[in-house]
């Protein structure tokens, strides 16, 4: 059974919390699913809103349950996802990006999330806007974890305003 819902009031929290207003023209479309095909220890994001998770980030395993989105690793992957919706938003070519990247990792034995990270805002955020899509949501996957564990890292705060929208491309 392949199935989407809504999100539930804490996951909508949460996308308010890291992404302020600059989803919402995808937010009524957004949907969650359990990730059925491929490996299914992995989440994916798909065109038009939907975003299909390990059975393991659901509270109980059971996709109709919310994310547990207290846990770090959890947050994190959600975000990664949410990112690439985001990206889409932006125009980037998302998933022949990723596909390309992937591909390229298999043959290359590269790794596609890898970034080298600094610990100030400004070449954060110039990182972060001129890394492919992978790399990007590697960041925000960082971000957003660290932020759930309670240390957030302030060398994302340009990336982090920026995502939100609140800040112009540097």
């Amino acid at each position: 059974m392949f199935w989407f819902r809504a999100l539930t009031d804490a996951e909508r929290l949460f996308v308010h919390r890291f992404f302020a207003d600059s989803l919402g023209a995808l937010e009524p479309r957004l949907r969650l699913g359990l990730r059925r095909i491929g490996d299914t220890h992995r989440a994916l994001s798909m065109n038009g809103g939907r975003i299909s998770m390990p059975r393991a980030c659901f509270e109980q395993c059971r996709p109709t349950q919310p994310l547990r989105l207290g846990h770090p690793a959890v947050a994190g992957v959600f975000a990664h996802e949410l990112l690439h919706q985001w990206q889409r938003l932006q125009g980037y070519r998302v998933t022949r990006e990723a596909a390309w990247l992937q591909l390229k990792s298999a043959c290359l034995r590269s790794d596609p999330y890898a970034y080298e990270r600094c610990s100030e805002a400004a070449p954060m955020l110039e990182r972060f806007l001129s890394a492919q899509v992978e790399q990007q949501g590697q960041m925000w996957q960082d971000y957003v974890s660290g932020c759930v564990a309670g240390h957030a890292d302030p060398a994302f705060a340009g990336v982090a305003a920026h995502v939100a929208g609140g800040e112009p491309d540097a």
